[in-house]
C-alpha cells in the first residue's frame, strides 16, 4: 500500500462516518434525554450570561440540577448553540465532531487504515457520536494526548500539546480523572529512557500544564462538590453493604453451629471473613471481569437502552470481531516491545474507573475509553487473518447492525430518551390561552429541563429567582409554575379524584392509574404504538368508563 493511499482511504471513511452520524441526527435516538437538554441549556446559559444556570461565572465544573458536570463537552457545545440555536441537532452535533476527531486521531496513532474503519463502523462508537454526553470528548482528548506524546518523543515541543490533551481528558469525563493519571505513570515508565534525553524545559512545561489541570480537578473534588456524583454511585458508598455483611456473618455463625441472638457480636473469624474491604474487592473484581464478558462485548451489550444499540441482542462489538480480538490478544502476549506494553496497560487500566461504580461492569459510557484499545488489538488480529474474507463478514455484520439501529432502535429508544417531553411543552404553549391552567404530569421525571430547553427560558431569570418557588396544586401535589403552565413534581396521582377550579388541560404520562378510562381523553402513542401520554380536560371529579 502506498503512503498516499492512506489519506485517501481516511477521507472516504470520514465521509461514511459523517453520513452514519449525521443521518436523522435530530430524531434518532428518538427523543432528547434530560442530560442532553442539560448540556444544551448549560451551553446556552454560558453563551448568554458567561455563567452556568446556577449563576457561577465560567465554572470549571458547571453546576447542574443533578450534579456537577465536566466542562469540556459543555464548553465545546457553546459555538454550536451560538451558530445553530438551541436544538437537538446543535447539542448532538458536538458529539459528532468529537467522534469524527477521534477517528482521525486513531488513524494518526496506529497509521493503519483499518483503525478508522473499525471505529467508523462500530456500534459502540456510533452510539456515543450521536448523543450529547461527555464520554466521546474523553476518548478524543485522550487520543490527542497520546498522538502528541508519540510525536513529542521525536519533536519535544509536541509534549506540551500532549500534556494539554491529557489534561483535557482528565477534565472531560469522570473516568478520566483516575484513568489518565494511572496511564500517564505507565506511559512515563515505558518511555523513561527517551524522556531522559529530552530538554528539561519541555518536560517542565508539560509537567506544569498537567499540574495545573490536576490542581483544578482534584482540588475541586477534595474541597468543592464535583466529587458528589462518584460518591453517589461508588461501590464504597453502597447503602446495602452493611445489611449484606450482617447477613453473611449470620450465615457464617449458623453454619458453624453458633446461632446468633439479638445483641450478639460476631466472632473475630466472621469479622475477618465478612467486612467492607472484602465486599468492595468482590464488587470491584466482579465489575472488572463483567467488562470482559462475552455478554457485554459481543452478545447483549449494556442493558440500558440509552447506552446500547439494542435491548439485549447486539453487543458493544461486532460478533465477528471476537476472533481477531483473541488473535490480537495472543499477539500482545507473545510480543515484548513498547507498543505492546502501552496497549496492554491501556486494556488493563481502562476498566478500573468504571469497575469502582455499582453498575460499572457493563456501563458502556464509562467504558468507551477502552474501545480504541480494543479496536487497536482487533487490528493486530485482522492483519493475521485472511483480510478479504474478514472484510466480507464484517460488512455483513455492519449491514445488520446499522439496519437494526436505523429502524428498530427508533422504536426501542423512545421511552428511555424521554420521547415526547418536548412535544408536551410545545402543546402546552400552543393551548395555554384556552385554559386557566395547563398541567404537565410525567410520573417518573420532572419536565423542568424540557421546559427550559424548548422555551429557551432566560438564564438570567433562572439565576435571579432560583430556587424556583413551588405551589400546591392539590393535596400534596406540588408544581413549578410558569404563567399558566404548571409542571408537576414526579409522583403517582389519581386524576379521577382530583377537583380543580376553572378550566384545566392535563397532559399526563400514560403509566398512571385509570387514565385510559377517562372520557374524552386523547391518547398519544410512542412510535411503537404503546401509550405514552393522555391529554384531557379537567374541572371536577371525572367519571370513569366502566
Amino acid at each position: 500500500m502506498s503512503v498516499t493511499s492512506l489519506p485517501v482511504k481516511l477521507a472516504v471513511l470520514l465521509l461514511l462516518a459523517s453520513l452514519l452520524r449525521l443521518w436523522n441526527l435530530g430524531i434518532l435516538p428518538n427523543g432528547l434525554h434530560w442530560d442532553e437538554m442539560d448540556t444544551g441549556y448549560q451551553a446556552y446559559s454560558l453563551l448568554k450570561t458567561g455563567k452556568d444556570y446556577f449563576g457561577n461565572v465560567l465554572p470549571f465544573f458547571p453546576h447542574s440540577f443533578a450534579d456537577y458536570r465536566t466542562p469540556v463537552f459543555i464548553y465545546s457545545a457553546v459555538p454550536f448553540v451560538a451558530s445553530l440555536g438551541l436544538s437537538a441537532v446543535s447539542v448532538r452535533l458536538v458529539a459528532v465532531v468529537w467522534g469524527l476527531l477521534s477517528i482521525v486521531l486513531i488513524y494518526l496513532l496506529v497509521r493503519d487504515w483499518l483503525a478508522p474503519a473499525v471505529m467508523t463502523f462500530s456500534q459502540w462508537h456510533l452510539q456515543y457520536s450521536r448523543k450529547s454526553v461527555e464520554t466521546m470528548s474523553l476518548t478524543a482528548t485522550f487520543l490527542l494526548g497520546l498522538v502528541c506524546f508519540q510525536r513529542g518523543l521525536r519533536q519535544p515541543k509536541w509534549l506540551i500539546f500532549s500534556s494539554f490533551g491529557f489534561g483535557l481528558a482528565m477534565a472531560a469525563y469522570s473516568p478520566g480523572k483516575l484513568f489518565v493519571p494511572l496511564f500517564l505513570v505507565v506511559l512515563i515508565l515505558i518511555n523513561h529512557k527517551s524522556l531522559f534525553l529530552i530538554q528539561r524545559k519541555y518536560l517542565l512545561a508539560s509537567a506544569l500544564i498537567l499540574a495545573l489541570f490536576g490542581a483544578a480537578i482534584f482540588g475541586d473534588i477534595l474541597f468543592g462538590k464535583s466529587g458528589t456524583r462518584f460518591h453517589d454511585v461508588a461501590i464504597f458508598t453502597d447503602p446495602t453493604i452493611s445489611t449484606e455483611i450482617n447477613y453473611q456473618r449470620q450465615l457464617s455463625a449458623e453454619s458453624s453451629g453458633r446461632p446468633r441472638t439479638v445483641g450478639m457480636s460476631p466472632s473475630l473469624f466472621d469479622k475477618l471473613l465478612h467486612n467492607k474491604p472484602q465486599v468492595w474487592i468482590n464488587a470491584f473484581l466482579t465489575n472488572y471481569l463483567r467488562t470482559w464478558g462475552t455478554d457485554f462485548l459481543f452478545v447483549k451489550g449494556d442493558p440500558e437502552l440509552r447506552h446500547s444499540p439494542s435491548r439485549d441482542s447486539i453487543g458493544m462489538l461486532h460478533m465477528v470481531e471476537i476472533i481477531p480480538l483473541l488473535v490480537g490478544l495472543f499477539v500482545l502476549l507473545k510480543t515484548n516491545n513498547q507498543l505492546t506494553k502501552l496497549l496492554g496497560a491501556w486494556l488493563l487500566l481502562a476498566p478500573i474507573p468504571s469497575a469502582l461504580t455499582r453498575d460499572g461492569g457493563v456501563h458502556a459510557a464509562r467504558l468507551l475509553i477502552l474501545f480504541p484499545a480494543l479496536a487497536w488489538t482487533i487490528i493486530l488480529g485482522i492483519r493475521r487473518l485472511p483480510l478479504k474474507l474478514y472484510l466480507l463478514l464484517f460488512s455483513i455484520s455492519s449491514f445488520y447492525i446499522f439496519g437494526y439501529y436505523f429502524t428498530h432502535y427508533r422504536f426501542e429508544s423512545a421511552k428511555p430518551y424521554q420521547w415526547g417531553y418536548s412535544d408536551l411543552i410545545r402543546t402546552a404553549l400552543a393551548r395555554q390561552d384556552q385554559y386557566d391552567r395547563v398541567i404537565i404530569d410525567v410520573a417518573h421525571d420532572s419536565p423542568l429541563m424540557a421546559y427550559l430547553f424548548v422555551t429557551k427560558f432566560s438564564p438570567q431569570h433562572l439565576q435571579a429567582f432560583y430556587p424556583l418557588q413551588e405551589q400546591i396544586l392539590t393535596g400534596d401535589s406540588r408544581a413549578l409554575v410558569f404563567g399558566k403552565i404548571w409542571l408537576l413534581q414526579p409522583g403517582g396521582r389519581n386524576w379521577t379524584d382530583i377537583t380543580l377550579p376553572g378550566r384545566n388541560l392535563i397532559l399526563a404520562s400514560a403509566d398512571q392509574s385509570l387514565l385510559e378510562r377517562i372520557p374524552g381523553a386523547t391518547r398519544i402513542n410512542y412510535p411503537d404504538s404503546l401509550a405514552a401520554f393522555y391529554v384531557f380536560e379537567k374541572s371536577s371529579p371525572l367519571a370513569i368508563s366502566k
